[in-house]
């Protein structure tokens, strides 16, 4: 009985008659009981409204006499179904009057190869009734067209062609055949198309391939992500195939059944040069990538060495491991196509510099002293390409680039309707479409998984033949996708240059040309917490490798060029015996670039340049002869070692090593002015050669100072220093330009650079704030979950303090910033920072996708000119409200770095012992560097090819290995330890492939009726492993790739239903949970089995049965089985393979597909998806009598708790807010708790309190639903729940996509239309508004520019104006030196020898590089350099 009257709420008596005559006199009880009377009655006449429109539907069905079948997601259904109601429609409600969530159901689809039709993954436990053709993928559905292609419709464009199959779920539309091959009118061959895959990608080549690694048969586990489904770090590539030779040398017949290994006499057994393969794996063993022993290396040791096939105690007798490293430090291989080349080894050489001295005359700059460094540690250019084309693993490395297109309109083809269509899969790789085959056909398999430890057969094969089709002009491509260096702009640009040359002598007409592309990577590093051990490495990177294996230092694809030493103390000693005086520092800082040049043109030999010009033959490991020529393509580093290698002065006047922007002109970032002078690109042209030769001359030859007055004027206005580059003196006569290598690096220019030095700003304003801003903003921080396994992760208790972090630490911030930081500030300054925030955001997940097409590439832009605006609005409003100082961190560090300063020069500092005043710096290169993202996308593909993170990666490897040194000339150590592990590393992948030999002969010695050797089945040798579903250790391991989700097959700690009901009988959770259970588990039969017999379809629609129907279901023994983890596999918007877990006590957060369309204008009023958090995992085993199920069958069901979408706030891409949420209250229309089929279930989902809103204890009383994620133990025992709640889309790369729409692998939940993202950035303020008005026409701008410099140009030496003193005086330079001396004897100059004579703030760059260099590897986290570029405090004053 209810305490309280419903109506009035007052206490009711306990007398029953007083009880009685209180409800007959409650007006609003009365006012209740007619509510719910028309409430009854409305849904009555609702359900006869309905039934009588389904019997009109059905009749004028019946009249017509047709029988259509509508699909869902089929192409054609709009034109069944005829136009879309432009109302909405109602929402579902049962008759109990509750709305029902209209939730969709999610299809999840496999990466394909690009020879066939995509694989619907099948959800565990179910019985597979027939399928549903799959949705159709409309990319063009997904993203804006292309303003750059022509309309769909227009008559003289074909859609791409296809594989087309009878089973195909969205073929597309073929293109129509040329009678005979057109040529490009650009150039003198035709280009080749490959085939269509069914996520609607194909490729367009400039020449036909010999081999193309995408077509060749490749298992679901090679797009998997290696964190998530936990392979096992092999390179699988390394090993051969069943049909291919253990050593890579041909097709070599099988192993003998005794186990040896049938090769060719002078071929070596796999495992050489040791004496055995038990010998190997030891070996192997020590010299992995651990230098800790722990639990996991031990089963390593025990499953990977012990038992593994071969392995012998009995050849370990005599085994010497010292004896055996030396056996593989000596090995060499003769035969030319090995990689064991007696020339691929290191090389002990040496360099020289010269040693100017002012006033100090040469007759030439040869005849200058010269100071050798000793102990360069460097290998053979050519040799290392060779060696690394000659590897077995290149077999899936693209040595012709290509361009990689989506198809625009993928409507469904008539000839898919035949039972015998034109396969593109069965066409020759070796002809134009008018010369290939159509009369073959093509079918897919499909397969399917029923009960949770089953899988499907998901590998993504394909023919190998591929359809290679002739386009009859280079416009009909489709929408252009950039993913890799292969597929970019700057690789076909580069090849169609190597094409245009004349073909070399004596080539045959077959012989391929093919293109490495060099991917460059230094820095210096320390190599220990503690102690001065450093290192300089030079990594290349090959740009035809995937960058998804670049990324896995496992595979070795760093190959070490050189160890750059530094400059030697002893230098001064010399310097001080031939001059008398020791070197002044801006001699050291021009010895230093010296060095750097010298080490460069060192590698860049005549060997190189011979192969670079004329290319070499190599025997690849893929089989095929290529004459391949090297380019160079990326240089990633920071910006001090950009400045280095591109010899200009360190954040001086022209700061940017692409282009000449001056410095105080990088705050107009994104402004049309700003767009117009970064168009004005270095470039390596004879005026920058003469400058720098000219004022070498006057240094070695004249002995003009270093910090001379006059070489400022000749150099400072490109910011150039008198140091010739090393790529100019070799490749500026092939007309290369080596200020294009030097690309934006996304990890320190953005994440450590403009988002650091903002968050830290941020800080400053927040303790200029006061109050207690600072403790809540921590407090939250700390408070915000966890998502995934390592994307973001648990924050530090005291985040406003920094400490020492990495860029992944920064970046979690950022993602998380919004919540965190709502309503700290007050008013306009809150919504300043939060707009400057989301866009942030917006840049770091539009700047990290790993694949681009044309409309991210231009939001890219667009939020760079956005973040400009914001940058400035902040600078000029918000910043000049707040006094702000140092951080308590900041003055430790000064103090630091002055304590050092008075140690070294003896001199003590002004600054005081109190914290400084520190003003917001917008006036950076790296701020400058957001509008070049896009450019260099565009170029050279996604940022993850650039970024400094994989080379910032192979240090890790290197400081492992000095930990194998006995730290004394630990540089040639490390130097011989990097040998021995690639070589380790080849063998590894010949005795993989012996092995999958010896499984083979074991597979057909058990089965005697033998295939042909053409159809053997693929046996992958040493394959990554995956747990499978039943393994014990399944709960750590992970699950199938093909499986959509996953949960595991315990059944322990049952259950029982109805007991654990009653037992919490007071839990607004649990009510109605065997009821709702029971309609949740019939509405899913209903799809197998039909309509139920006793519930009308109305109510069937609903999710309500009848009695007689939920009478037919019965649950085993009333029970229930729980689980701990539900694994949920999805295909990334990239197409590849990755994992959600979903925990309820620590990541319970899911989203789900809605059954309405998602809004286009950004409102928010509903974006696609609806949100639960998961309170229990568990299945039932039932069976459902009459019906054709013979015995019981696992159900497996998520019990979540729902949340509703605000729609009171704006939210989205437009409103730059993140979308607000909040749990269902209890008894609202909405039901607060059900049920979830987990195949439904999209992603986990990151879910962030809204701590401005603080707590309520009116969406719930107490209940078990709070023992979740996020729920800390205080607010589970005062039965509190946050107000609400935002939905992070800035989670992941993968989860942004979902949102933004246009993802390539998002097919299940395709958006119907892109969101509208379009950024405020229209009204840019009129004070950056400074084109000069002769400059507002480019066109006229550039011809007057160009028109001086031809006038220029016409003079004798025209830099010499720059300087009249020493093109007008009578004596030349050393007249002028005199002059010059005289004057600073005087006084007018600082006693500081690296001071500028000017004391300019641009001039200054020498000085700053040198202490910059010097400071380069310091690792005591106070990061002096960086700050310093933002210290300038000039720009916002109080």
């Amino acid at each position: 009985m209810f305490d309280k009257c419903l109506g009035c709420g007052q206490r009711l008596p306990v007398d029953s008659r007083a009880r009685a005559q209180h409800k007959r006199h409650c007006v609003k009880m009365k006012t209740l009981g007619l509510t719910l009377r028309e409430r009854h009655a409305e849904e009555e006449r609702e359900r006869k409204l309905r039934e009588q429109g389904r019997a009109e539907r059905v009749l004028a069905g019946a009249s017509q006499d047709v029988h259509m079948e509508v699909l869902a997601g089929d192409p054609e259904d709009e034109a069944v179904a005829g136009p879309p109601s432009s109302q909405p429609e109602p929402p579902q409600v049962s008759s109990r009057g509750r709305i029902r969530k209209a939730i969709k159901r999610f299809k999840d689809f496999l990466p394909t190869s690009y020879a066939g039709p995509s694989t619907p993954c099948v959800a565990p436990n179910a019985a597979q009734p027939s399928c549903d053709p799959s949705p159709a993928l409309s990319i063009h559905s997904n993203i804006h067209p292309d303003s750059q292609h022509r309309p769909a419709d227009d008559p003289h464009i074909n859609t791409p062609p296809h594989a087309v199959s009878s089973t195909s779920p969205d073929p597309l539309e073929p293109r129509v055949p040329s009678e005979e091959p057109v040529p490009d009118p650009h150039t003198s061959w035709v280009k080749y198309q490959s085939s269509t895959n069914a996520f609607g990608l194909y490729r367009i080549f400039p020449i036909n391939p010999k081999r193309d690694p995408d077509e060749a048969e490749k298992p679901v586990d090679s797009v998997c992500d290696p964190t998530s489904f936990r392979l096992t770090e092999v390179d699988e590539e390394q090993a051969p195939l069943v049909n291919e030779s253990p050593i890579g040398e041909g097709d070599d017949p099988p192993p003998d059944s005794d186990g040896s290994v049938n090769v060719k006499p002078e071929s070596p057994p796999p495992y050489a040069p040791f004496p055995n393969v038990s010998t190997f794996d030891m070996l192997y063993w020590q010299n992995n990538d651990s230098n800790t022993k722990s639990n996991s290396q031990m089963n390593l040791l025990t499953r990977g060495v012990l038992q593994e096939p071969g392995f012998d105690i009995k050849h370990l007798e005599h085994f010497d491991a010292a004896r055996e490293v030396r056996r593989l430090d000596d090995y060499i291989e003769e035969a030319d196509s090995s990689p064991f080349s007696a020339n691929d080894g290191w090389i002990r050489g040496e360099v020289y510099v010269r040693l100017p001295k002012e006033g100090v005359c040469h007759a030439s700059e040869e005849d200058t002293p010269k100071f050798t460094v000793k102990d360069m540690w460097h290998r053979s250019l050519p040799q290392v390409i060779r060696a690394a084309l000659q590897r077995p693993g290149m077999k899936s490395w693209h040595m012709i680039p290509h361009k990689l297109f989506a198809a625009v309109r993928p409507v469904k083809s008539p000839a898919s309707a035949s039972s015998s269509s034109t396969s593109a899969r069965n066409r020759s790789p070796s002809c134009p479409l008018s010369q290939s085959s159509s009369s073959s056909s093509s079918s897919s398999d499909s397969s399917s998984s029923s009960g949770s430890s089953s899988t499907s057969d998901s590998s993504f094969s394909s023919d190998s033949s591929s359809s290679t089709q002739f386009l009859s002009s280079p416009g009909d491509d489709g929408i252009r996708v950039y993913s890799e260096i292969y597929n970019s702009d700057a690789a076909i640009d580069e090849y169609d240059r190597l094409l245009a040359q004349l073909q070399q002598d004596g080539d045959p007409d077959d012989l391929e040309y093919s293109m490495t592309m060099l991917c460059l990577y230094s820095d210096s590093t320390r190599l220990t917490n503690f102690g001065p051990a450093s290192m300089w490495p030079l990594y290349n990177y090959f740009g035809n490798q995937s960058k998804y294996e670049r990324v896995r230092p496992s595979l070795h694809p760093a190959h070490h060029l050189a160890y750059i030493p530094s400059l030697p103390d002893v230098i001064q000693d010399v310097y001080t015996k031939i001059y008398g005086i020791p070197a002044t520092a801006a001699v050291l800082t021009f010895l230093k670039r010296e060095l750097m040049q010298a080490i460069i043109l060192l590698i860049l030999d005549s060997d190189f340049m011979y192969i670079y010009t004329h290319g070499q033959i190599i025997d690849c490991g893929d089989g095929v002869r290529r004459r391949d020529f090297p380019r160079f393509f990326i240089w990633s580093a920071d910006y001090v070692e950009k400045v280095l290698l591109a010899c200009i002065k360190y954040l001086a006047r022209c700061l940017c090593p692409r282009c000449r922007i001056n410095k105080d002109h990088s705050i107009g970032l994104g402004t049309k002015a700003d767009i117009f002078r970064r168009n004005k690109i270095r470039e390596d042209s004879d005026d920058v050669v003469h400058r720098i030769t000219l004022a070498r001359r006057w240094i070695f030859e004249e002995g003009l100072p270093l910090t001379s007055v006059y070489l400022d004027r000749l150099l400072g206005d490109l910011s150039l220093t008198p140091t010739r580059s090393a790529m100019s003196m070799r490749l500026r006569e092939h007309g290369f330009n080596f200020y294009s290598l030097f690309v934006p690096d996304f990890l320190h220019e953005f994440e450590l650079g403009v988002w650091k030095s903002i968050f830290t700003h941020f800080m400053r304003i927040l303790y200029a704030a006061g109050g207690d801003r600072i403790q809540e903003f921590n407090k939250r921080f700390r408070q915000v979950p966890t998502f995934g396994r390592v994307t973001i992760r648990r924050f530090s208790t005291n985040v406003s303090d920094q400490g020492k972090l990495a860029a992944r630490d920064y970046e979690d911030r950022l993602q998380c910033f919004m919540p965190v930081w709502e309503v700290l500030l007050p008013g306009v300054d809150d919504r300043i920072t939060t707009d400057l925030t989301f866009d942030l955001c917006m840049f770091l997940s539009l700047g990290k996708l790993r694949c681009h097409i044309p409309d991210t590439l231009e939001s890219l832009d667009d939020v760079a000119k956005a973040i400009g605006s914001d940058v400035r609005t902040f600078a000029k409003k918000t910043c000049k409200k707040y006094d702000t100082v140092e951080l308590p961190r900041e003055a430790a560090a000064r103090g630091r770095r002055d304590a050092r300063l008075t140690a070294s020069k003896g001199k003590k500092t002004s600054s005081g012992g109190g914290r400084n005043r520190k003003a917001f710096n917008p006036r950076t290169y790296k701020l400058h560097s957001l509008m070049d993202y896009a450019c260099t996308c565009r170029m050279y593909g996604p940022t993850d090819n650039t970024s400094t993170q994989t080379g910032e990666c192979e240090h890790c490897r290197v400081k492992r290995l000095y930990e194998r040194t006995n730290k004394i000339k630990h540089v040639a150590q490390i130097a011989r330890h990097t040998r021995r592990a690639d070589k380790l590393h080849i063998i590894k992948g010949r005795v993989d492939g012996w092995r999958t030999e010896l499984r083979v002969k074991r597979f057909q010695d058990n089965h005697p009726r033998k295939r042909p050797r053409e159809q053997e089945p693929h046996i992958p040798a040493k394959r990554p492993q995956v747990s499978m579903p039943g393994d014990p250790a399944q709960d750590v391991a992970g699950c199938a790739p093909e499986l959509h989700y996953h949960i595991a097959d315990s059944r322990r700690n049952p259950i029982d239903i109805p007991n654990w009901t009653f037992a919490n009988k007071g839990d607004p959770a649990l009510k109605g949970f065997l009821l709702n259970l029971h309609n949740h588990i019939l509405t899913r039969l209903t799809e197998r089995f039909g309509p139920m017999p006793s519930t009308s379809e109305d109510e069937q629609a609903l999710g309500e049965f009848s009695f007689a129907d939920r009478s037919r279901l019965v649950i085993h023994q009333g029970r229930m089985y729980p689980h701990q983890i539900l694994r949920i596999n999805y295909t990334t918007y990239d197409l590849r393979r990755s994992q959600d877990i979903i925990n309820p006590r620590t990541h319970g957060d899911i989203m789900l597909l809605s059954d309405s369309d998602p809004d286009v204008d950004g409102s928010g009023s509903n974006h696609g998806f609806e949100y639960a958090r998961v309170i229990k995992i568990f299945h039932v085993n039932v069976r459902l009598h009459g019906s054709p199920m013979g015995e019981f069958e696992r159900v497996d069901v998520l019990f979540v708790r729902w949340f509703r979408v605000d729609h009171l706030v704006p939210a989205g891409f437009k409103a730059k807010r993140l979308y607000r949420v909040e749990f269902t209250p209890t008894g609202d229309d909405d039901p607060s708790f059900g049920f979830v089929d987990p195949s439904d279930v999209v992603r986990a989902s990151h879910i962030i309190p809204a701590f401005a809103h603080r707590h309520t204890e009116e969406l719930l009383g107490p209940s078990l639903a709070r023992n979740v994620a996020s729920q800390s133990p205080e607010d589970n025992m005062k039965h509190l729940d946050f107000r609400y709640h935002y939905v992070n889309f800035f989670a992941d790369r993968d989860m942004f996509m979902c949102y933004y729409g246009g993802g390539l692998g998002h097919r299940g939940n395709a958006r119907s239309k892109a969101v509208d993202t379009a950024l405020d950035d229209e009204d840019i303020d009129s004070d950056w508004q400074d084109v000069d008005a002769e400059l507002t026409d480019l066109a006229q701008a550039q011809a007057a520019e160009e028109e001086y410099a031809r006038k220029v140009a016409q003079q004798p030496d025209p830099v010499l104006r720059l300087v009249p003193e020493i093109a007008n005086g009578t004596g030349g330079v050393r007249a002028a030196i005199f002059e010059e001396t005289e004057h600073d004897m005087a006084g007018n100059v600082d006693d500081d020898p690296g001071a500028d004579e000017e004391g300019s703030e641009h001039d200054d760059g020498d000085e700053e590089l040198h202490r910059s260099m010097a400071q380069h590897v310091d690792d005591d986290g106070d990061e002096d350099e960086v700050l310093d570029e933002y210290a300038l405090e000039n720009y916002a004053p109080p």
